[in-house]
């Protein structure tokens, strides 16, 4: 009977083994990390394949995001519709959509796992595009959008976690930040995707396009693996248990809800205390949001600015490239973090969150900068060439960026294991900005003149240059006084988490 138990055993172990599974002191497997099926040893070829796809489904439909007002304008003669109500449809429901979808979808997606979360996403944008284009009714553009503005939402949430699935903490700094580019250059060309696209063809196009696209991603899709860690020791133990039976084994999942009352607090509630009771969060989503739905206003107020040079109205959307430059500045920043991450290592100092606001501290007044330059090198008020005023916009483009990137490293390094939850209250706040600044971007730009209305925005630009110091001089002090924060740097210690 022992000799059949410890047979038993060790064929347990070594078909765990083979799986890439290890004995831990409890009664639980956990990965071998130097096994070939770990995801970061996966060979390159695969990691490329994976890559390329979640990042252009990222990229893509960050440019159909800001498509709305492309076809707002001639939608809104075809139905009969007001400008705000045309513009509420195309973009404020993509926007709703998208907070919705960003507090709703990650513990979602960490049931799903990795690879069922893209192909839905890429399914329901398919369906929800054609939806769009083809129902011959306003109704059919309120639902699809807001369906689309959800299914956004995945990708965004779950691209990162595919970042640390697949690299070491060295590369995800580059992985990351290539990732935040893309996600910019999305948002500036999808003006010019969809003028051109409604000038040529008809705004309708803009959508069936997006339909086939997402629809051949989909089926891309299907090759892709899954990454999630502890999504592939689930199945892997799953096998082991099927294939040997009545083992008592373990897998402690702290990302997956285990009652629906939980899951209530992980989606809702959570998010919302975040939201309301921490100074970081409330910080980090007030800026964060402000400056991702400036560039949702420019989809507007770049037809009312550039009209005014004598430009035609498909063409005003052209500016967008010029905050393309601005965004590849940045690596001159990574490079420095890189420099200072190198030197943390050699001199064996611990790295903290608020080294990740290096790239803030020069954002920040670069944005203000930029507006000011932009709000005061434009008509009525003003007439110089076109061009000066597309040296402002590349500091705006760099600042996006840079914003985007520091500040919500810095949600996740501050609150590690609550991070889903901080950056779900950022995201929900940005998805309703962005959803709500093209509505009122035409008559504030054509009431107020566009050197005044920049000017408004450059100020609130400027109050952001002090918030940097805020983080650097008051950011230990606030996260000792969170009892999330506190808790995660408890977490992290106690585990060895770098």
């Amino acid at each position: 009977m022992v000799d059949d138990e410890r047979s038993t055993h060790d064929s347990v172990q070594r078909e765990a083994a083979q799986r890439g599974l290890q004995k831990t002191d409890s009664n639980s497997f956990t990965w071998n990390t130097d096994h070939k099926d770990f995801p970061r040893n996966w060979t390159l070829w695969r990691k490329t394949y994976d890559g390329l796809l979640i990042f252009f489904l990222e990229f893509f439909t960050t440019v159909i995001s800001t498509t709305g007002p492309s076809a707002a304008e001639p939608a809104m003669k075809e139905y009969g519709l007001s400008r705000v109500i045309a513009l509420t449809g195309f973009q404020f429901m993509y926007g709703i959509g998208q907070a919705l979808g960003g507090l709703v979808m990650p513990p979602f997606s960490e049931t799903l796992g990795r690879r069922k979360s893209y192909l839905l996403s890429a399914a329901l944008y398919s369906i929800s595009s054609l939806l769009v284009g083809v129902v011959p009714s306003p109704v059919g553009v309120f639902v699809g959008r807001f369906f689309s503005g959800f299914a956004s939402s995945v990708p965004s949430i779950v691209l990162a976690g595919s970042i640390e699935d697949l690299y070491s903490n060295r590369s995800r700094l580059w992985f990351l930040w290539l990732w935040n580019c893309s996600t910019t250059f999305g948002m500036c060309l999808g003006p010019i995707y969809g003028s051109y696209i409604a000038t040529s063809a008809g705004w309708r196009w803009i959508f069936h396009t997006s339909a086939i696209i997402s629809a051949v991603l989909f089926v891309l899709l299907f090759a892709i693996k899954e990454s999630r860690p502890t999504k592939l020791l689930s199945e892997r133990l799953d096998s082991l248990q099927s294939e040997f039976g009545g083992l008592d084994l373990d897998l402690p999942n702290p990302d997956r809800p285990t009652s629906s009352h939980e899951l209530l607090t992980v989606i809702l509630l959570r998010p919302a205390r975040l939201g309301m009771t921490e100074p970081i969060i409330i910080l980090v989503a007030s800026i964060s949001a402000t400056v991702w739905g400036m560039v949702y206003l420019f989809t507007e107020s770049f037809t009312v600015v550039y009209s005014q040079f004598g430009w035609a109205e498909k063409s005003t959307s052209l500016p967008f490239i010029a905050l393309l430059p601005g965004v590849l500045l940045g690596v001159f920043v990574r490079l420095w973090d890189q420099h200072q991450m190198n030197d943390r290592q050699r001199n064996g100092v611990s790295p903290k969150p608020e080294d990740k606001i290096n790239g803030f501290a020069i954002a920040a007044p670069a944005l203000a900068v930029g507006l000011w330059v932009f709000g005061w090198t434009v008509p009525p008020l003003v007439h110089t060439h076109w061009i000066v005023s597309m040296f402002g916009l590349a500091l705006i483009g760099f600042a996006v960026n840079e914003f985007a990137y520091t500040l919500s490293g810095y949600i996740a390094d501050s609150y590690t294991i609550y991070a889903s939850s901080g950056l779900a209250a950022v995201a929900f706040l940005r998805g309703t900005l962005s959803g709500c600044m093209p509505l009122f971007a035409y008559q504030m730009y054509s009431g107020l003149g566009s050197n005044i209305a920049t000017s408004i925005i450059a100020a609130v630009a400027t109050l952001f240059c002090v918030t940097p110091y805020i983080f650097l001089k008051h950011g230990l002090r606030l996260r000792e006084r969170s009892r999330f924060a506190r808790f995660s740097a408890e977490m992290n210690e106690r585990q060895n988490i770098d």
